[in-house]
């Protein structure tokens, strides 16, 4: 048997006794007791008086009848919901549909816009047309559109209007975040900003990765980026898996700070803060690309600046937004290796083909024995080391809450969010701990904005990151190294008990005690790491607009604290590692040899490995801002007063226990005629302890102009086809005091103990004092002196858009070692000085497309491109090097190496060549003799490839909806970028394993091919052969040549997406306003001719891989 709900919901008992009270008190009541929700028109509530009802456990159904009919009023019940409306005597619908199109003061279409009944919980959005339709259970209210950045707009609606289509247009509010572009320190109105600055949807940046930071390259233009590997669980900024940059990098000294400053809500952050950060909570993401953009923050702009401006509190009901994906996770691409029987067989052709009458290594027996499955697999190894270590994917979770809300007094946004991120390492099961990956994420966020008086305002901002990481304690990363160096066929992973060791213990393989440490199983399940970051930012602003003495006037005071801290604890045990003595093939008996029975030990000790760091960071900020209008003129003046105290404390690092201090005053001026023409002027005036008195203080102008030229009357005619085109121009100086890492206070002198050998027999080392770096109160900030000329343009009625800059930035003092110094001198390093500069010219474009061919289809196009080259305009180098090596005029990363011509064909070949270094014949590597010595040696070395930093990085990406599907994607590029393949790493059998790639492409007397992938096979490293490819002859400064030499170019997928939002009718029933259900896949393919491994690794290719995720995932709200 069934009973419906609504019957339910009449049959419902309650008790009321009131007496002179408005209606919808009594309504209000009823619903508490009935748990029913009531939907009536406020204002026709109001209109019926006060009443007076009085009822004992009775049904509500019962109630209502005595109660309604004598005031004019009808209901009807559906399920829990009570709809009352005014009673007349024709028939009327229960339902009104009200649809329309959302417009601008410009009749522009505005997709997004927030549609609701007043009071109510129904609503939707709209489209790419600005096309709405509700269906609502009643004949008349109250229509409430919101969207940030416009007033709210209210309008009744009645059920006549069912006929009619509604056009609705919005007006701005200047005061709203979004409408206006998020600049230094304040908000412009797009129209007026002379600077180069990119502003970034949010819902473009989403992914399904925990990093928000691997969706920067080609979303943003300016952005330099790319992704160096996809480990779980970065915890430090040097093990974050993605680099970035703003229009490249335009210093070379090691150790200089070339990061963008990045700012949370305000307040500097780091790029572990910034890549935790959900794009669910972001409102405005905006970079900062030129000089007059980041002019105001000084000594810290010339890298560029990164804004986050988080969601804030709204005024009305409680808004909730949940959402949930679960994310599998595997490589891109791994590493392929050569199966067991055929490294056996390429060893001996190794050896055969360097000395025909050499015996080989493996014989027949011993390649048959491998092949025959009937023997234990310990028996006779045969390893896949990456099926041994490696599952074949990872399942990952990500959940997320936020709710928003408030009253006239209070707004509130608050969100809660977790990741749980998997590594794919298999755990022995005999093991006393897991050793997989496994790390948790957990932020929250609380932002509130208190109206305290109409004319202050107190905000409260509060962040909290929490990562608590579980992982093996040796590195991961030398895992997949070790996957290639370990042998596959001399010893198995781990062996079973025999007669002798059998009691319960891993029994780890190894062929003699030297090879122990390369069996990369013991060495995954040797101990474990735990490890706790935590990051807390608070912050409280005062806002006091002083109109009312000052028309325009606004004061702002701000102070932050932010702290992070770092714990790890590490876990180890000592292995026992055992080699098979011996195998009977006809019992299956075994006996096994200890090699370390004496030092093995279960046991898990907390090693001394353990580290501590807090850091702390106090920021003080007091603003004043005042806008003026008369006429056709507007104006702007903002000043800012600022410092920064922060403190590190690590163990072993005395100066990083003093604090790092920084204070700045500075100003901006705008000036605006007709909305037409622009000008703006601003400066910082910045101070850091890191340089002496006289270079403490540095000032940094910036000015530029901009035109909108759309708005002259002579430009009315081509308004159709072009509304909007803006041409601007801007030029500065700004500052970088990361000039280097170490030593902190480069003006002062720096003394190291040391000692000095005795040279009479017999006694002790004397102790000695000795002057590394002598004082130079010269030392100061790099300066970064730049100009950009920008376009702006819309066209075909706004279908069509676009931004174009180009830029120069001439990059003065880069801190650079004098290499012409007399040796009587008697330094005992380098002295550094500001003598280096480099020259960076580029290209920013970003373009969009959207276009609606009905309310029910319409598509949306971005795509973006970036071009930078950074060239080395002035340094100090050595005297006697040859000009052709010279860096001046060269890009900065670019490297040296020798140029490769092929391979020797023949012993003939070889006879007549230049001489080189090495044991090399047929088959192995021939260089170019460029100084024409008849040899080959340093000075043979040129200027080869292209940079380690893409000079092109582009990407498009699109966005498909059809009555409630969405269809995603985005693609990402990048070109013009070098990298080496490190030979000695990937050098077959010296190395430990084979790359299948190089068995299947080699030079042999049959292949003789001039560029296969690997010159002749030995048995010995490369450069034993080819001395010119020895990677790991750091001293010689040359160890590369073209031969190995790789352009990083590629396209890849980032992102497909296929969403369904359920339709209003189905939200309605579950009192939801949007529920979304999709599927999302990030890099699922790469196209590139690279395939030893992912190529956008480059040279690191035995990182842990880059990641691609299938994700399945929920949001809803309400």
């Amino acid at each position: 048997m069934s009973v419906s709900a609504s019957v339910l919901s009449q049959n419902a008992r309650v008790t009321v006794d009131m007496r002179n009270v408005a209606l919808t008190t009594v309504l209000e009541e009823l619903g508490k007791q009935s748990k029913c929700d009531f939907f009536y028109n406020y204002a026709l509530m109001q209109t019926k008086g006060m009443v007076s009802v009085k009822a004992e456990n009775r049904e509500l159904g019962k109630v209502l009848e005595e109660l309604l009919p004598g005031l004019g009023l009808a209901f009807t019940f559906d399920r829990n919901v009570v709809v009352i409306r005014e009673k007349v005597d024709d028939e009327k619908p229960k339902s009104v549909r009200v649809k329309g199109y959302v417009f601008d003061k410009q009749k522009q279409s505005m997709p997004g816009v927030t549609v609701k009944v007043s009071g109510l919980t129904i609503g939707t959005s709209t489209n790419a047309q600005g096309w709405f339709a509700l269906d609502l259970p009643m004949t008349s209210g109250t229509l409430e559109f919101t969207f940030i950045g416009f007033k709210k707009k209210t309008l009744d609606f009645t059920e006549k209007m069912a006929k009619d289509t509604l056009r609705i247009t919005m007006e701005e509010d200047v005061q709203e975040l979004d409408e206006t572009v998020v600049v230094a320190f304040g908000q412009q109105k797009k129209e007026s900003v002379v600077s180069a600055i990119t502003t970034v949807r949010p819902m473009d940046l989403k992914s399904s990765s925990s990093d928000l930071t691997t969706s920067f390259a080609g979303k943003i233009a300016g952005i330099v980026g790319w992704q160096t590997g996809g480990l779980p669980g970065a915890l430090t900024e040097e093990e974050m898996n993605t680099k970035f940059y703003i229009r490249g990098i335009t210093s070379f000294q090691t150790g200089a700070n070339i990061d963008p400053l990045i700012l949370i809500d305000g307040v500097e952050s780091s790029k572990l803060d910034l890549a935790r950060i959900v794009p669910e909570d972001i409102e405005a993401f905006s970079v900062m690309k030129d000089a007059s953009a980041t002019a105001m923050y000084g000594a810290r702009g010339a890298n560029g600046v990164i804004l986050v401006t988080t969601k804030k509190g709204e005024e009305g009901s409680v808004y909730t937004s949940v959402r949930y994906e679960a994310v599998a996770s595997m490589p891109t691409k791994r590493l392929d290796i050569v199966d067991p029987v055929t490294y056996m067989q390429k060893y001996n052709e190794a050896i055969l083909t360097r000395d025909p009458l050499a015996a080989p290594r493996y014989s027949a027996l011993d390649i048959s024995r491998r092949q025959n499955k009937s023997f234990p697999s310990w028996a006779y190894p045969a390893n896949d080391w990456n099926d041994i270590l490696f599952k074949d994917y990872s399942i990952n979770h990500r959940f997320g809450v936020n709710i928003r809300g408030g009253s006239k007094v209070m707004q509130y946004y608050a969100s809660v969010n977790y990741n749980r991120d998997m590594g794919m390492l298999k755990t022995d099961r005999l093991n006393d701990f897991d050793v997989n990956i496994k790390n948790g994420t957990l932020s929250f966020r609380v932002n509130l904005n208190v109206n305290l008086h109409r004319n202050i305002k107190l905000l409260y901002n509060s962040q909290t990151n929490w990562d608590k990481y579980h992982g093996p304690s040796a590195s991961v990363q030398q895992a997949y190294k070790l996957v290639m160096k370990a042998d596959p066929v001399s010893y198995a992973p781990t062996y079973p008990a025999d007669l002798e060791y059998n009691w319960n213990h891993i029994r780890f393989g190894a062929y003699r005690e030297s090879d122990m440490q390369n069996n990369p199983y013991a060495m995954i399940h040797a101990g474990y790491l735990e490890r706790n970051r935590y990051s807390v930012t608070n912050q409280l602003e005062y806002i006091h607009n002083l109109s009312s003495l000052v028309k325009g006037l606004e004061l702002r005071g701000r102070v932050a604290l932010s702290q992070t801290g770092y714990y790890a604890l590490n876990f180890t045990t000592k292995p026992f590692f055992y080699r098979l003595q011996s195998f009977d093939e006809s019992t299956g008996a075994h006996k096994l040899f200890a090699l370390n029975a004496a030092s093995g030990d279960r046991t898990i000790d907390l090693s001394d490995e353990k580290a501590e760091a807090m850091q702390t960071r106090l920021t003080y900020e007091l603003r004043a801002y005042h806008t003026a209008a008369w006429g056709d003129h507007q104006t702007s003046l903002t000043a800012v007063l600022n410092a920064m105290e922060s403190t590190s404390s690590e163990p072993q690092k005395f100066l990083e226990a003093v604090e790092h201090r920084n204070l700045g005053f500075s100003m901006r001026g705008t000036y605006g005629f007709k909305d037409r023409y622009f000008v703006e002027a601003s400066f910082g005036y910045n101070g850091s302890e890191r340089f002496a008195k006289k270079h403490k203080m540095g000032f940094f102008p910036a000015a530029g102009v901009a035109y909108v030229i759309s708005s002259e009357p002579f430009m009315a005619g081509a308004a159709n086809w072009l509304p909007y085109l803006k041409f601007r121009a801007s030029y500065g100086k700004v500052g970088n005091d990361g000039i280097i890492n170490t030593p902190r206070f480069v003006h002062l002198p720096e003394v190291l103990a040391t000692s000095v050998r005795s040279l009479q027999p017999g006694q002790q080392d004397a102790k000695a004092w000795t002057v590394r770096n002598y004082a130079d109160e010269n030392i100061k900030w790099e300066i970064a002196e730049q100009v950009n000329f920008g376009l702006e343009a819309k066209m075909f009625k706004g279908i069509m858009e676009f931004t174009l800059d180009a830029y120069q930035e001439i990059r003065h003092n880069i801190l650079s070692y004098r290499l012409v110094i007399p040796s009587h001198v008697g330094i005992e390093q380098n002295q550094l000085d500001n003598i280096g500069k480099v020259r960076s010219r580029g290209i920013d474009f970003s373009g969009k497309i959207q276009h609606a061919f009905s309310p029910d289809l319409w598509i949306i196009l971005n795509g973006t491109f970036t071009y930078n080259k950074a060239v080395y305009m002035s340094l100090e180098e050595a005297a006697d090097k040859p000009e052709w090596q010279r860096k001046k005029g060269h890009e900065i990363s670019q490297q040296v190496g020798f140029i490769d011509q092929g391979l020797f064909r023949d012993e003939a070949e070889v006879a007549n060549a230049p001489k080189q270094s090495g044991s090399y014949g047929p088959g192995d590597i021939r260089y170019r003799d460029v100084n024409g010595d008849g040899k080959i040696g340093q000075e043979d070395a040129v200027h080869i490839g292209f940079p380690e930093t893409p000079r092109i990085t582009y990407g498009f990406n699109g966005f498909v909806n059809y009555k409630g599907w969405e269809f995603n994607f985005a693609f990402q590029g990048s070109g013009s970028r070098g990298f080496f393949i490190n030979p000695m790493s990937i050098s077959p059998f010296y190395s430990g394993n084979m790359l299948q790639a190089i068995a299947d492409d080699h030079w042999t007397p049959e292949n003789m091919k001039m560029h296969p992938l690997w010159p002749r096979l030995s048995a010995n490293a490369i450069a034993l052969h080819n001395g010119e490819e020895n990677y790991y002859q750091y001293q010689t400064g040359v160890i590369k040549s073209t031969y190995f030499m790789r352009e990083c170019h590629f396209l890849r997928c980032t992102a497909l997406e296929l969403a369904y939002n359920l339709p209003d009718r189905w939200k309605n029933k579950v009192r939801m306003q949007n529920v979304k259900v999709f599927f999302r896949a990030n890099n699922p393919f790469i196209l590139s001719n690279f395939k030893l491994w992912d190529v956008e690794l480059g040279e690191n290719g035995f990182n842990y891989p880059i990641q691609k995720t299938f994700a399945l995932g929920l949001n809803f709200s309400f």
